[in-house]
């Protein structure tokens, strides 16, 4: 696996993170950190729970945006896919203190 793909490692992530396991929610956390980082962050250390292969997915996901390019831009539909994406895990948007 490399970062050739990224179209399949964005599919594949959406498809973990979708599915119903322990390594949905980090699926969820490395694509909408790569679409909106203000908003949602990746915890590293709960990147243990994916397998070797979604790993690497993931890894390609953050180099995609490092190299500038946006996940939704890069499979079809992906804004909508990214929105519903968004309101399925919005539970884990990042929590902003208010202004004192």
């Amino acid at each position: 696996m490399n970062t050739l793909y990224p179209t399949l490692s964005v599919e594949t992530l959406l498809r973990v993170a979708n599915g119903y396991s322990g390594a949905s929610a980090i699926a969820a956390q490395v694509l909408l950190s790569a679409w909106n980082s203000n908003d949602f962050t990746v915890p590293v250390a709960e990147l243990s729970l994916l397998d070797g292969e979604n790993y690497q997915h993931a890894l390609n996901v953050m180099t995609l945006r490092y190299q500038g390019k946006e996940p939704q831009n890069v499979i079809a539909q992906g804004d909508k896919k990214f929105h519903t994406l968004c309101v399925e895990w919005s539970h884990l948007e990042t929590q902003r203190k208010g202004a004192a």
